[in-house]
């Protein structure tokens, strides 16, 4: 006989056991074959409904899922684990709504369920909720301080929420708990690098990679963080490990082509072709015209909105669009080798005395550049020609590199200056709160949209006696053509490299000068600093 305080156990009940030990071993197929048995003979066994949802989630059938974990949540409507991964299987449906209730409310039945909290965490972070998020990581924190995945996105939110302080120290409690994990000291090298602590962020990749010398993503900031500091020969050779991370393989040009090892290729060309942004394309073709004075042919792949402007500019490369599939000139027979146009700077830009002093190297349209100041120089009556952009649409720097339109108030306010909006994109709200709450009109030309003709947009500013900006697209195309450009560069941007530190001028760029926040966030002593030098600033001839 059985003890009198002990159940038999019945086989249905012997079968979800082997079921969830079949799923932990990962034999799939063995625990679906059980628990549809179970489901068979028990039809509301809630424990064998969600197991079964589990399979279903794993081998990828997400809506069967998401009716499994439902039975199993409408047989016991206390069951917080279906309700959540309910949730998981409306996330990887795309019902983010439904999937933050569904996880809202079985966090209502388990409160302290870590899982269910990390899970809304990273939902919330889907959705771009990072001070949510953050909020919610921070719960986690307190319920499982040691949890390393709740200090890892809550450090994640706060980076992208603006919350580095907070972040850092989230990162050396994480690296506290987990000294060996390479990621955790990487991550907080990332951290200290958008503040601009460029040696401590060394460091942490230092750190990062003594524990994993394959580290790619480390190996490359770090390669960013000595070009910031002028450590050019190393940098370009660690940075260059960006084509091994998970985020820039796909990116990387499918050639069989050799990488250029600097040489002079026999008299064969040289396959160029542009990565990241319009705005670094634009920078790095600087190198371009080097490659000639080596006696180096080129075909340079680039974005197709910059393909009229780069022709005109560079008459003896052959210009080609980015497509798919690849331009034909990017497989022909006298291509010896390939390079993407960062990767140049390994070979032409070892240190700064090889920048050349070249006042500029793109040359907009003349025509149109003649008859747009011709058109604004009308509207001005006289006035200096200021040309104007404030925001970056970048999702990383965007909330750091901004400078909203109303602290522009000390310049916009100059007398003897008609500004001219450079903005990409649709900023005719910004537009118009100056314009009632300043009374200051910024010209808008409806016929230029550089996100569309960027040639067009290049020849609007090469028709300026100055252009302003954050640090974007614009700044690019003024320093290429050689006009007049004063970039405004925020404090926490300490993965834009190509400015350096501490420079107020840019080797990229001979027309350039830099203006430096002293303080993050603090815009206010740079325009004051911009109001001061454009009070002088004399009118184009």
């Amino acid at each position: 006989m059985l003890p009198q305080d002990t159940q038999p156990i019945s086989p249905a009940t012997a079968r979800l056991a082997t079921g969830r030990d079949r799923f932990l071993a990962g034999e799939w197929e063995r625990a679906e074959e059980l628990c549809r048995r179970i489901l068979a003979e028990q039809p509301e066994d809630e424990e064998a409904a969600h197991l079964l949802g589990m399979v279903a989630l794993h081998d990828g059938r997400v809506p069967e899922a998401l009716t499994l974990f439902g039975r199993a949540a409408t047989l016991r409507p206390d069951y917080a684990q279906a309700h959540g991964n309910r949730a998981a299987a409306l996330r990887r449906l795309g019902r983010y709504g439904e999937a933050r209730a569904a996880c809202r409310h079985a966090l209502s039945l388990a409160p302290a369920e870590s899982a269910l909290l990390h899970n809304l965490g990273a939902m919330l972070r889907e959705f771009g909720l990072e001070r949510e998020a953050a909020a919610v990581f921070r719960r986690l924190i307190r319920l499982a301080p040691h949890n390393a995945a709740g200090y890892h996105g809550l450090a994640d939110s706060l980076r992208k929420g603006g919350g580095l302080d907070e972040a850092i120290s989230a990162y050396r409690t994480l690296i506290a708990l987990h000294p060996g994990a390479a990621p955790a000291h990487g991550n907080l090298g990332i951290m200290l690098q958008f503040q601009s602590r460029l040696d401590e962020a060394k460091r942490c990749y230092a750190r990062a990679l003594a524990i994993d010398p394959g580290y790619a993503e480390a190996r490359s900031n770090l390669g960013s963080a000595q070009l910031l500091t002028g450590e050019l020969a190393a940098g370009w050779v660690n940075h260059a490990a960006r084509w091994n991370t998970a985020e820039n393989a796909a990116t990387r040009f499918d050639s069989p082509l050799p990488s250029w090892d600097g040489s002079t290729l026999g008299g064969k060309r040289l396959l160029a072709w542009g990565e990241l942004g319009v705005g670094d394309e634009i920078l790095l073709a600087g190198m371009i015209p080097d490659l000639a004075a080596r006696g180096i042919g080129c075909v340079l792949e680039t974005a197709p909105r910059l393909v009229p402007l780069f022709a005109r500019s560079f008459p003896d490369v052959e210009v080609v669009p980015r497509q798919t599939p690849p331009h034909p000139a990017t497989a022909w027979s006298d291509l010896a080798a390939q390079s993407s146009l960062g990767d140049l700077g390994r070979w032409l830009r070892p240190d700064f005395a090889a920048f050349p002093r070249r006042h500029r190297y793109l040359a907009a349209d003349p025509e149109r550049v003649a008859a747009l100041r011709s058109r604004y120089r009308a509207m001005a009556g006289g006035d200096r020609l200021v040309g104007i952009s404030w925001h970056s649409a970048n999702p990383t720097h965007r909330d750091f590199k901004s400078a909203p339109l109303p602290l522009w108030k000390p310049v916009l306010n100059l007398p003897g200056i008609t500004f001219i909006d450079l903005q990409y994109g649709d900023r005719s709200a910004d537009l118009e709160a100056v314009r009632r709450d300043q009374d200051v009109s910024i010209i808008h030309d409806e016929m230029i949209d550089p996100l569309t003709d960027l040639d067009g947009f290049a020849a609007q500013v090469g028709a300026l006696d100055l252009v302003i900006s954050i640090s974007n697209t614009t700044v690019h195309v003024a320093g290429a053509l050689g006009v007049p450009v004063w970039t405004l560069l925020a404090r926490q941007t300490g993965f834009l490299w190509c400015w350096f530190i501490e420079r107020e001028d840019s080797p990229w760029y001979p027309s350039m000068r830099l203006y430096r926040q002293a303080e993050a966030n603090d815009w206010a002593p740079v325009f004051e600093r911009v109001r001061r030098d454009l009070s002088r600033f004399p009118n184009r001839a």
